[in-house]
């Protein structure tokens, strides 16, 4: 689930510029828990970032969202349902939102429950 950089150009989306109109967008649909899941193209390298965006409607600044990139293969096969687990196993990936004060943060890996609940 790695990231082949080695033909990859540096570009500011590895530097958490996600403004919206770089990227091509897949929507995937929702999970089992309501998580919003697309696949982003960004228009200047192509690198493929699996999203996951989280909203909690009842509560103020709980927005929050996940960002990590994978390969083209992991991006044609992914579904809703497994977009929690693949970002899960990435080396790392980007957390935002307002749950986050606005900010961008790369963040080890781990499991995404500790940031959803």
């Amino acid at each position: 689930m790695q990231e082949n950089s080695q033909h990859l150009p540096d570009c500011k989306c590895l530097a958490g510029d996600f403004y919206y109109t770089n990227f091509d967008r897949r929507e995937l649909g929702m999970d089992s828990e309501y998580g919003e899941v697309s696949v982003d193209r960004c228009k200047w390298c192509g690198r493929y970032w699996l999203t996951y965006l989280m909203e909690y409607e009842h509560l103020t600044a709980a927005g929050r969202w996940f960002r990590g990139v994978v390969t083209p293969e992991i991006a044609s096969s992914l579904t809703a349902q497994s977009a929690k687990q693949i970002l899960e196993g990435l080396e790392w990936y980007f957390r935002g939102g307002s749950a986050f004060d606005g900010k961008v943060i790369r963040t080890s890996p781990g499991q995404l429950k500790h940031w959803l609940g």
